[in-house]
């Protein structure tokens, strides 16, 4: 007996099985810098709604897909942790088990996100960040689009102030 739902492809067409990820806080600066520089393709943007403000694209730079990420901690020069690669499995909950017995520290655990995928986030005993990724939906950008705005429509809380312990010192 077969079954009439098709099969979801582990990767998206034209990602590969392990893709790098840069978390950059100016997506569109970014966007203009890796055309210009590395004659980068833009292939698709997703902005938050009703704004110019980009929270992901996907550019092709010499044929290989490289994802941009809004992280708006992501400071030029500020050291490692801006590059993520992005794995693709067919089994990510097993995957994710064996990263971490095997040393990893979770940094996100697993969870099913608006774009599509089930993924964790972890970072291994070498400071390599790596995304795990299980493709569970195959959505068309205009999918993406109006899960985002969605994901937007209920207003985000700010975050609480951190003091700063400089500061509760010298009032002492």
């Amino acid at each position: 007996m077969s079954s009439s739902v098709a099969k979801i492809p582990t990767k998206p067409k034209g990602f590969s099985a392990v893709t790098a990820t840069i978390s950059v806080a100016d997506i569109s600066a970014a966007l203009g810098y890796y055309q210009e520089a590395m004659e980068a393709e833009v292939v698709e943007t997703l902005s938050v709604p009703q704004t110019d403000n980009m929270v992901h694209a996907v550019i092709k730079i010499a044929g290989t897909t490289v994802v941009l990420v809004l992280d708006e901690n992501a400071l030029p020069y500020a050291g490692p942790g801006h590059v993520t690669l992005h794995h693709y499995l067919d089994d990510v909950d097993a995957a994710f088990d064996r990263v971490v017995a095997a040393g990893a520290v979770v940094s996100s655990s697993i969870v099913t996100n608006w774009w599509g995928d089930k993924t964790a986030v972890v970072v291994d005993p070498f400071g390599v960040r790596w995304s795990l990724a299980q493709r569970v939906e195959q959505l068309k950008a205009a999918d993406r689009q109006a899960r985002l705005d969605e994901f937007y429509a209920e207003p985000i809380a700010p975050a609480e102030p951190v003091e700063d312990p400089k500061e509760e010192l010298a009032a002492e």
